[in-house]
């Protein structure tokens, strides 16, 4: 976990509280007001009419949690009148209507270990072209140096910029390392000690450049915090895709070998960083052995399944293991309303997008606490259960497992835990709410940036162009050590314009809070 792994974070002194300390910024069911003595009209459409989103990916390679977010933000600004061009790499498979409209691409390089994804490179006439798009705002909803350009824009064009941080940077680097590496103690000490401080460092100077930071959990502000940033933070949880938690239930996906009443399942991409192997090892010493028709459903798909299911093999449980592959979004809320348990445990997520959808869906969720995004979505106790994962791992484990097969053998609380989830979900997640606090970031951004002075010196506008286009040539050589992301299923994915995404479907909603599968 990433607190611990860090050990104590200093303290580094920073600007007042954004809200007064009393006032609990994720209560989602208050009003939302202005802050900082803003008047009391909110920002709206007229105010920022042409939003500029800088973005990871223009063609939707595969679903995730930051893909889901952007394709969020652009339809649901859309939706309310503003123009909002996207600005991301340039990926050479894409068909026109694959893009979102408007867009602007720049040239980029692949990331061979997840096909797909390419890293833009800064040059003269694409920064020349986005300052003729006279942008209102930039949202920063990327995690690469990117970013830069919303610094760039906001240096030379006055334009306030939002970043986001979309990836928990003390795990990111660990996606690169192929399998032997990543269990080196050597290696894993060495990216602890200096590349995630570095990294960590980088971005700490790139937010403290912007006019505010967003993150999706109060843990990360904390985080942030304690890590030096000093603007403006907002806690903006996200909102949830309506074709998944809106979508009717089809049939029973579950192999007949999975009875119901003991299914334990787990959405998401099959690699290391996700936990995968934790909880198959849960599931082997701690849960089959004492539930005799307990199973473990694993959907998704990624580099590491292989070695997933040989890691099931060796703990004797690949008869009670499933991998059913990827699956269309649309059919993700078949596989939560069928299941019985949701676990997870993963510590690498800056959200957990599949842990919100699931309680939306009203399954219950044991994870392990990341004392950040996942944590943020769990009240233990009342609408889940949130574990801690150490320091003693083994321990960890065995406390895990013991409240699954709690949960397991007792129905009627795991129905009690499914609808308290789903009414704080429905709640947490609501689209408006999430658009009404980006409005208050984006005032908060204008005012701060009417007040700022940046360093405008040839200098200081090329070194981080410099900078942009080496770490991305490097990171793009990185990507060549590890197998490419693998989709066995060939799943083609909601792209950009997707309506179901572009209005939540009430009707929908309602039918969630009814009674639980």
């Amino acid at each position: 976990m990433w607190r611990h792994r860090r050990g104590q974070a200093r303290h580094t002194p920073h600007l007042a509280p954004i809200v007064p300390p009393d006032v609990e910024l994720m209560t989602l069911t208050a009003p939302i007001t202005p802050r900082h003595g803003a008047p009391g009209r909110r920002a709206g459409p007229k105010d920022f009419p042409h939003i500029g989103l800088l973005n990871d990916f223009l063609s939707v390679p595969y679903p995730t949690g930051s893909t889901f977010a952007s394709q969020f933000l652009q339809a649901q600004f859309k939706l309310r009148g503003h123009k909002v061009t996207v600005v991301g790499p340039n990926d050479p498979q894409a068909r026109p209507e694959d893009l979102p409209q408007p867009s602007v691409a720049l040239p980029s390089l692949p990331i061979r270990s997840n096909p797909g994804f390419y890293l833009p490179l800064p040059t003269r006439q694409v920064l020349q072209r986005l300052a003729a798009e006279k942008f209102d705002i930039v949202i920063g909803q990327t995690s690469s140096a990117l970013m830069d350009a919303g610094a760039y824009l906001r240096t030379t064009q006055r334009v306030p910029l939002v970043c986001v941080n979309t990836a928990m940077l003390s795990s990111l680097y660990d996606v690169l390392l192929p399998e032997s590496l990543s269990h080196n103690d050597r290696v894993q000490e060495l990216c602890r000690r200096y590349i995630v401080p570095f990294v960590e460092q980088a971005s700490v100077r790139v937010y403290n450049n912007s006019d505010g930071l967003i993150v999706l959990s109060k843990g990360l502000e904390r985080y942030w915090r304690d890590l030096g940033v000093t603007v403006p933070i907002h806690v903006i949880p996200r909102s949830v895709n309506p074709k998944i938690c809106a979508a009717e239930v089809g049939p029973d996906p579950f192999p007949a070998s999975a009875p119901k009443g003991a299914r334990l399942m787990m959405l998401c991409r099959h690699v290391r960083e996700k936990g995968l192997s934790r909880v198959i090892d849960i599931f082997a010493q701690h849960i089959a052995p004492v539930v005799p028709d307990a199973t473990l459903t694993l959907v998704g798909d990624g580099p590491d399944r292989a070695s997933f299911r040989e890691r099931c093999a060796r703990q004797g449980v690949a008869d009670r293991v499933f991998f059913p592959g990827e699956v269309p979004v649309s059919e993700a809320r078949t596989w939560y309303s069928h299941g019985d348990l949701f676990v997870y445990a993963s510590l690498s997520e800056t959200y957990g997008q599949v842990v919100s959808e699931a309680m939306y869906c009203g399954l219950p969720v044991v994870a392990m606490d990341d004392q950040a995004g996942v944590a943020q979505q769990i009240n233990h106790g009342r609408d889940g259960l949130l574990l801690d994962p150490g320091p003693n791992r083994a321990s960890a484990n065995a406390r895990f497992g013991q409240e699954v097969v709690g949960l397991l053998t007792n129905p009627s609380r795991r129905r009690s835990l499914a609808e308290a989830a789903r009414r704080a979900a429905v709640n947490r997640a609501d689209p408006d709410r999430a658009i009404q606090r980006y409005y208050i970031a984006f005032e908060q951004a204008r005012r701060h940036r009417a007040l700022s002075h940046p360093d405008a010196s040839t200098l200081a506008l090329t070194a981080p162009m410099v900078k942009w286009a080496m770490l991305h040539s490097t990171v793009s050589g990185l990507a060549l050590l590890r197998p490419p992301t693998v989709h066995r299923n060939g799943i083609k994915h909601s792209g950009w314009g997707d309506r179901s995404i572009d209005r939540a479907d009430v009707a929908g909603s309602a039918r969630l809070t009814g009674t639980s599968s």
